[in-house]
């Protein structure tokens, strides 16, 4: 079932609009003409759900000294 691929792809540490956008990506770049969408997104999220990937590429941190940084919230 997708919901079980899904999941999967959430376990690798990433968060649902990162796994939306990967998706994306992935069915753009991988859907052949004729072919299901369906099928294209299932192929996304098994990759997405069994690869490692670095998630500290994910989101450069700036290294700009003048750039304020977050605080937690309380």
């Amino acid at each position: 079932m997708r919901s079980d691929k899904i999941h999967r792809a959430l376990k690798q540490g990433m968060n649902r609009f990162e796994m939306c956008q990967l998706v994306a990506k992935g069915v753009r770049a991988t859907h052949k003409t004729g072919g299901r969408f369906e099928d294209t997104i299932n192929d996304a999220l098994d990759f997405l759900g069994c690869h490692k990937s670095d998630h500290g590429s994910m989101h450069p941190v700036s290294s700009d000294p003048g750039a304020k940084s977050l605080k937690p919230a309380a």
